[in-house]
């Protein structure tokens, strides 16, 4: 053997090595990530005694024991990816923390408690925890990220995220510290699945039955479930991975509606920042306006005021008072009513038409910038800075906010608004018109409201807001295009114009085959509960399925008296509203593959 051939032998040898130590490594930090979200339930989910608290010491130490065996075997193996990840120098600064941790909690506990006093909280539960839970989600989401470079459909992922979520959720709920009575594991499902599929429709009581542990868990379920799973998941995961296969690219951008690859990442940063942004500034005005109303001080108003936020922008409808927005705490506050109900349509609008309005900000900034820095002379237009996406949303977003406020105002102005400012009675009616579009905050007894109120929020309902959005519904876009078509078709007109661009075929059959699903699925839906909910009206059953494959969480006060099948049916229901009936289809469908034949043409009667 000559040393070329010793050289290439060798350089195969350590190869196989290499992947040995990085299998190795990998599978470290899997169980160590697995292991600390176990460890950190089992802290704050159970009750504590010295002899368990002691173990949970030594399982925190052991755990990053393991975290800094495995990442540090990993950049000895892959050094090459971990120089190319977009946040490096983050991941080099976590590594050195767990480093620093690891030492005070070793080898100079004694010394940081006698003369390093400020360096105490590296080795409180609490940072630790924060550490555990940051290293185990950055590490998990590499793990799930992988999994979209096999040959799963998007669609398919898709729905999958969000059963693993619901069920991690609803075996949080059952933790012991997260109820004050304990919970049926059946409602636990129903409570976790109407939290991430920001539903609102919930059989048990929210705020008398979950302890803060238990409330906390449902609004962390919310936000996941607002903004997605997948869009958390590929943060962390193209954050902290060198780089990713065409494939995983591909899906993701599926998956977040993109036309380009290029530039993922960026959008998911947009998408966590616009949604933080807002949420931040909507639990700030909420804050102001309940200051002094709600029991238990500072510390349970700021929660309240972020619960909210999260629930409004998200479309969720959930709230810590048992009877929602019509408590007395509560009702009688216009400005709290008005700041909700803008959190909802700015969550309803979605996310394109808010980055397309901030791109137009960004162009006219520019232009007056350059003009007084004297750069150009006069504004200039770019044209169609707007997509036609962004005006059908928002002009149809108008219609049915003004003509819901207007219709609710009528119908309800000698019935439940009777008697109240008119100041409270345009901020009721405005929301009144804006929760039926999938959020689900009631501002009056839903049983007392009057039948055509009742039949307006039915339809707004089935309307629902925008697409890729926190919202659920037909959507608007979906009803513009199948209405415009419709109208089309009876002048005979072969293509749907909208401002000077044509709406492509395959949008209008898209259309059309989502509102088809739409109402098959609903019409199953109610058909089979008829037979389980034997005593039930139908409008009843009719209203409750809509609420729930709309994901808007407004009931006739009949979700606490579903019986076990009924519950299924509709936790069911909310799952397939929040992705999608077209998605929830297309991912059980084999994908079809094109043909370069055409059949003959034959008309049929309609």
């Amino acid at each position: 053997m000559d040393l070329r051939q010793l050289y290439f032998s060798l350089r195969i040898f350590w190869a196989k090595i290499k992947g040995i130590i990085n299998g190795l490594a990998e599978g470290i930090i899997l169980l160590a990530s697995i292991a600390s979200f176990f460890v950190l339930i089992y802290q704050f989910g159970f009750v504590q005694t010295p002899e368990i608290a002691k173990l949970l010491y030594t399982a925190r130490l052991s755990i990053l024991m393991g975290f800094f065996i495995g990442i540090t075997l990993r950049y000895f193996t892959r050094f090459k990816d971990v120089i190319q990840e977009k946040m490096l120098y983050l991941d080099i600064s976590i590594y050195f923390l767990l480093f620093a941790v690891l030492s005070a909690k070793i080898f100079f506990r004694e010394a940081i408690a006698q003369s390093l006093p400020y360096l105490s909280f590296m080795t409180s539960p609490i940072f630790v925890y924060i550490l555990m839970v940051l290293l185990g989600t950055i590490h998990l989401s590499r793990q799930t990220f992988t999994l979209m470079q096999s040959h799963i459909k998007p669609s398919l992922l898709f729905l999958l995220s969000f059963v693993f979520v619901i069920l991690v959720g609803a075996g949080l709920l059952m933790l012991p510290n997260a109820t004050h009575h304990g919970i049926h594991f059946l409602d636990a499902l129903f409570t976790a699945t109407t939290s991430v599929c920001v539903t609102g429709l919930t059989t048990v009581n929210v705020g008398t039955t979950f302890t803060q542990t238990g409330l906390i868990i449902i609004m962390l379920l919310i936000q996941i479930g607002g903004i997605g799973v997948m869009t958390f998941t590929s943060f962390f995961a193209l954050s902290f991975m060198g780089k990713s296969s065409f494939i995983s690219k591909m899906m993701l951008k599926d998956m977040l509606n993109e036309d380009r690859i290029g530039g993922l990442f960026q959008v998911i940063i947009n998408i966590l920042f616009v949604t933080l942004f807002i949420e931040g500034i909507g639990a700030y005005l909420i804050y102001l306006d309940i200051r002094g109303s709600i029991p238990g001080g500072i510390t349970q108003e700021i929660f309240f005021s972020v619960f909210h936020a999260i629930s409004a922008f998200c479309n969720a409808g959930i709230s810590t008072l048992s009877d929602n927005l019509y408590n007395p705490l509560v009702a009688h506050k216009p400005n709290l009513h008005v700041w909700i109900a803008l959190l909802i349509v700015l969550g309803g609008l979605g996310f394109p038409i808010v980055f397309n309005y901030l791109k137009l900000l960004h162009h006219q900034l520019l232009n007056w910038i350059k003009i007084l820095l004297g750069q150009q002379k006069h504004y200039i237009h770019t044209p169609r800075i707007i997509n036609i996406h962004t005006y059908i949303v928002v002009i149809c977003t108008l219609v049915l906010l003004i003509g819901g406020t207007a219709f609710y105002l009528l119908f309800e102005i000698n019935n439940t608004l009777s008697g109240l400012p008119w100041k409270e009675k345009l901020a009721n009616a405005f929301l009144g018109a804006v929760t039926p579009r999938t959020a689900g905050f009631n501002v009056a007894d839903m049983t007392t409201l009057a039948p055509p109120t009742l039949m307006l929020t039915l339809i707004l309902m089935v309307i629902g807001a925008g697409p890729m959005s926190t919202a659920g519904g037909l959507k608007v876009t979906t009803v513009f295009v199948a209405l415009v078509t419709t109208y089309n078709s009876a002048r005979e007109k072969e293509k749907v114009e909208v401002r000077k661009r044509e709406i492509a075929p395959f949008a209008i059959r898209r259309a059309f085959a989502i509102i088809v699903l739409y109402f098959i699925y609903l019409s199953v839906a109610v058909w089979i509960l008829s037979y389980t909910e034997k005593d039930a009206p139908i409008f009843t059953l009719i209203f409750e399925t809509t609420s729930a494959l709309s994901t808007v969480g407004l009931s006739l006060d009949f979700s606490p008296t579903l019986s076990e099948s009924g519950k299924i049916i509709i936790i069911c229901t909310m799952l397939i509203g929040r992705i999608g009936v077209f998605t929830f289809f297309y991912s059980l469908c084999k994908e079809y593959t094109k043909k370069n034949y055409t059949y003959p043409q034959e008309n049929i009667l309609m």
